[in-house]
Order: C-alpha cells, then sequence, then structure tokens
C-alpha cells in the first residue's frame, strides 16, 4: 500500500516578556529547532528569557485534504499525541454527478461534495498532484476522454444530450497514479435546464457573430445549474395591474426605451422566490438575460450625461430635487441608478446620499455629481436603503430632496455561491500589471484555488480586468484564451457565468507578451506566449455578474 504524508508546520505563538523593573510587556523572536527523525518531529524552543511564558498553536497541512491538524501546545510539559490520516492512493474516491445542460454535467468528488453553487476550495486538493477524470458513451464506445483537475470538481462539456455515459475519476501525483473510482453511468438531460428559467415568449440569445472589434460577445452562456437546487422559475406577472409612476420621466416612457423600462418587475419574485420591492417611486430595467452577467456600463447608456452649464448663482438651491427615482435591474442586487429632475436654476451640483433603513440606519455612501442621475454601487443583496438628494452649488446647500427607500432582492445563486453576512474576500492592495487594460481604479486581490493570486483593477465594480500573478509584489499578468475570448475567465472570480468580455483591439492586432493562457474553464492555466502570431487571445475588460468587492 502506498500511503504519503507530507506535513508542512505553520506555529503561531505569543511570546511575552514581563520585566518587573520595567513593568512593560514587549515581543522578541524565539528560535525553533526542529528534528524529524523516522515517524517523529521534535520541535525545541529556546527562549530568549527564562521569564518566557510560551502559548500558541501549531498547524499542520498535509498532502491532501484529510491531513489537516490543529494542534493547541499542552501545558506544563505535558506530553500530546494524536492521530493523522494518511492518505492512501490506492482508496478510489467517490464520484457523483448531476446535469448542469443536455451537453454538460458537474462531477464532484472529495470530502464536501460540490454543486455548481459550491465554490471551489483548494483544501481539497493533492500537493504537488492533481485529479484524472475518464469519460466515455456506455456501451458503444471504448475510447476513454480523458481530462485533468486540480480540484475535486469539474465540468465536462461537449456531451450529447439524452446519452448514457460512463464516468471515473483518481487522485494522483507525477510519480504515482490511485485507483480509478468505481464507474458511474449518468444520462445526460434531454432538455435544457436553462429553459425553465425563461419567461415564455422570450426569444433565445444566438451566437453571435463578430463583426466589429470593440467587443467580444461569447456564444450562448452556460448557467451551472442542477435540479436538486433549483431557483425560482421566472414567471410572468399575473397579479393586480401595475402601480402607476408618480410622473413617468421622458427617458422611461419614449421611443425605444418604453419596452425596456417599466413599473414592475417581469417577475414578481426573485431567483430565490422572494417578493420584489414594487413602489411609486422604482422602475425597472426588464431587458437583461437571465443568463447575462450584470452591467453598470450597458445600464448606464439609457443615461446619457447632460451637458454642465456655467451658471452665476446668487444665492444657496432654493428648491429640493423633484422625482427622485430608483431604477434598478432585474436580476441585479448590487447596484441602482438614482434619477431625479433639478428643481430650480441654481444648483451646480448634488450630493447623493445613501443609507441602509432600520433602527439602526446609518450612512453608507455620500457621493457628488453634477449630473441628473447617479449610480449607487455595492449595495447588499435582501436589504433595505433609503437615498436622498441635495442639491448644491458654491453658496451652500438647498432643501433635500424627499427620501425614497428601496429592498434589494435576493443574490441570484445560478452567478455565484455567495452567503449574505460573509466577509468580503477581496483585499484592496496595489500591484504592478500589464498595461493592456480599459480599467484606471482601484485594485484588489485574492488568492485562488489555482495557488495564484488574482488581481482586479475596476473600471466600475461590475466591469473589471483580470489578472493573475505567482506572488503578490510581482507582476500580474493577462489570461489568455486558446479557445475564445476570455469568458470563462470569470471562474477566477468565482462566477459560474460566460461572460462578456471586449478590448480596442481585434485579435490579430493584439501585441505579442508574456501571460498566463488554458483553454476551458477548470483547466489549469500555463505561461508563455500570449497575443501576436500564438492566436491566444487576450481582453481589456471583463462583465462577470460578481460585484466588486461587493458587500456581502
Amino acid at each position: 500500500m502506498r500511503d504519503f504524508l507530507h506535513i508542512f508546520i505553520i506555529i503561531n505563538f505569543l511570546f511575552n516578556f514581563i520585566f518587573s523593573s520595567a513593568l512593560r510587556v514587549r515581543r522578541e523572536n524565539m528560535k525553533v529547532q526542529i528534528t524529524a527523525k523516522g515517524h517523529t518531529i521534535m520541535l525545541k524552543f529556546m527562549p530568549l528569557n527564562i521569564d518566557t511564558k510560551l502559548e500558541g498553536y501549531i498547524l499542520g497541512y498535509g498532502s491532501s485534504m484529510f491531513s489537516k491538524q490543529f494542534i493547541q501546545l499542552p501545558k506544563n510539559g505535558e506530553p500530546y499525541e494524536t492521530e493523522i490520516e494518511e492518505v492512501n492512493l490506492e482508496t478510489p474516491l467517490h464520484l457523483v454527478i448531476g446535469s448542469v445542460t443536455p451537453t454538460s454535467v458537474l462531477l464532484s468528488w472529495g470530502t464536501l461534495l460540490k454543486t455548481p453553487y459550491t465554490e471551489t476550495n483548494m483544501d481539497d486538493c493533492i500537493e504537488e498532484g492533481e485529479f484524472t477524470v475518464r469519460y466515455k458513451e456506455n456501451e458503444t464506445s471504448q475510447q476513454w476522454n480523458y481530462q485533468t483537475c486540480p480540484t475535486t470538481s469539474t465540468i465536462i462539456e461537449n456531451l450529447k444530450p439524452d446519452t448514457p455515459y460512463e464516468f471515473g475519476v483518481r487522485a494522483g501525483t507525477d510519480a504515482i497514479s490511485g485507483d480509478w473510482s468505481p464507474p458511474v453511468i449518468h444520462t445526460t438531460a434531454d432538455v435544457d435546464i436553462h429553459d425553465l428559467f425563461q419567461p415564455k415568449n422570450q426569444r433565445k440569445p444566438q451566437e453571435p457573430i463578430i463583426k466589429a472589434p470593440q467587443v467580444f460577445l461569447p456564444p450562448v452562456p452556460v448557467l451551472h445549474n442542477i435540479t436538486q437546487s433549483r431557483p425560482a422559475p421566472l414567471l410572468r406577472r399575473t397579479g393586480p395591474p401595475p402601480i402607476p409612476r408618480r410622473a413617468l420621466g421622458s427617458r422611461f416612457d419614449t421611443g425605444d426605451n418604453s419596452s425596456v423600462f417599466s413599473s414592475v418587475p417581469v417577475s414578481d419574485v426573485d431567483a430565490m422566490g422572494k417578493k420584489r420591492f414594487v413602489a411609486p417611486h422604482v422602475i425597472y430595467k426588464t431587458d437583461k438575460r437571465p443568463e447575462e452577467p450584470c452591467s453598470v456600463t450597458h445600464s448606464l447608456s439609457f443615461f446619457p450625461d447632460e451637458e454642465v452649464m456655467n451658471i452665476n448663482v446668487t444665492g444657496p438651491p432654493k428648491s429640493p430635487p423633484t422625482n427622485l427615482t430608483v431604477v434598478t435591474v432585474e436580476g441585479c442586487p448590487s447596484f441602482v441608478i438614482l434619477d431625479w429632475e433639478k428643481g430650480d436654476n441654481e444648483t451646480t451640483e448634488y450630493e447623493v446620499t445613501s443609507s441602509t433603513k432600520g433602527p439602526n440606519g446609518k450612512p453608507v455612501s455620500v457621493q457628488i455629481t453634477d449630473q441628473t442621475h447617479t449610480t449607487v454601487e455595492n449595495l447588499k443583496p435582501e436589504s433595505s436603503y433609503e437615498f436622498t438628494v441635495t442639491p448644491k452649488n458654491e453658496l451652500g446647500s438647498g432643501p433635500p430632496s424627499e427620501p425614497v427607500t428601496f429592498n434589494t432582492e435576493s443574490a441570484d445563486p445560478r452567478v455565484s455561491e455567495i452567503t449574505t453576512g460573509k466577509n468580503a474576500i477581496w483585499s484592496s492592495f496595489p500591484f504592478k500589471a500589464d498595461s493592456y487594460s480599459e480599467c484606471n481604479g482601484r485594485q484588489y486581490v485574492k488568492r485562488t484555488w489555482y495557488r495564484k493570486f488574482v488581481g482586479i483593477q475596476l473600471c466600475n465594480s461590475l466591469r473589471y480586468k483580470i489578472y493573475l500573478s505567482d506572488s503578490l509584489k510581482g507582476k500580474f499578468y493577462n489570461i489568455g484564451d486558446q479557445s475564445g475570448y476570455g469568458e470563462d475567465h470569470c471562474q477566477f472570480v468565482d462566477s459560474f457565468l460566460d461572460g462578456r468580455t471586449g478590448g480596442p483591439l481585434p485579435p490579430d492586432q493584439l501585441p505579442s507578451q508574456e501571460g498566463y493562457f488554458r483553454a476551458v474553464r477548470q483547466e489549469p492555466v500555463k505561461f508563455g506566449l500570449i497575443g501576436g502570431s500564438s492566436h491566444i487571445n487576450y481582453v481589456a475588460w471583463y462583465e462577470c455578474g460578481i460585484p466588486i468587492p461587493g458587500s456581502w
């Protein structure tokens, strides 16, 4: 039997040196001598002072998901003994399969079985190893197809609908491979699960023909869903007639916009089955398909900027802004667009205040704009907000608008598995990056399950450039795509969607440079030349439906 166990020790101690003469506490470093012999590891601590008090723990990581250890340091010199599980590559893995679309399935194995709503966790991966998946049509084919994966779940695509397939998986390292799991027979779906979420009479998106170089639109995106956890379907409204808006602004009820904006949503309930917020001051933008990522940029295209005029003011504004309206995009809880009408000709700018509503309500953001609309981003799903707009000029502030309220809808599990109340996973961190980007906003980083760092530079909270790097202090590189235009790179920001991407240059004009690249989702990245004659495309921005840094 072949067993492997690699232990990495992380030691975290608090050393307090108390000197009676100074009556103070200070921190100093301590040397640790580590000796490994046979099956025994000995740690000897050499204190700098006899009054040292040793506190802390030892955290050990083995070479697989089964060998994590947390050991609290024993007190009073008492010995400590525990059992550490070893990984046996000859023990077959347990494989579970669920349909995603008629032509794709989700395979999951490991300690925690995945659904499409479970974020990938590298704790379940083998150090310096990988998993190999094999599959074939059951009975009709003797030829196996193979796919490697660094994590404990993967998507297999390009299968035949309503067809039985045989699947297996095994673990392995560079030197040795484990045994194949018992064969699992799974028949692919015969009905597209996405159709269950589509409103009736809604035209299905067609595969685009790329004519202009500015925007690279993806094929029909894949929504990773399985039937066990299906969210509420989109339903046409069948209840009472629409609530009339106080005074529909011209931008909402004229020309082509009349089919885009509505005083009620297409569906009364959100993706989790909760009722959407309806009020006279709320307008829904209803043209976004469920499989499309939310886009601040696209939504703002319906709100052209007004020309700013030089005004000779004689005093502070005297009248409040009127007709304050909350414009929300159905299926997009992370942002709203506020729109209003100016109260007088003495106003040169507006102060927009967003506050959480309730007994402990507090300001979330204060923005200044010279337009009569603005976006409020990084809102929290399933939360109540209150908005006010105050007119201002160089001589002072005028009376604020009447406050309006709005309740955001649930986060859509078809986009990502992010639990409300979870701490932010993005850290603000400036990094060095390649220059091919249309975004110049704040930068954020997070650790990815590829054991690399994902770097983000914002255009806005829903449009950004995605980079990869081996280290925080190193260069962050573009990510190339061997089979598309980076649509599946949304996986790096934990999105199930195939994103919307774009850039200023067509593929045949991209300069050659070093970067990471891959061909399909879940595939480990490689490093080399991208762009130029390599025919590996990279892009200047992504929209993945995930707000960054977000609010959860």
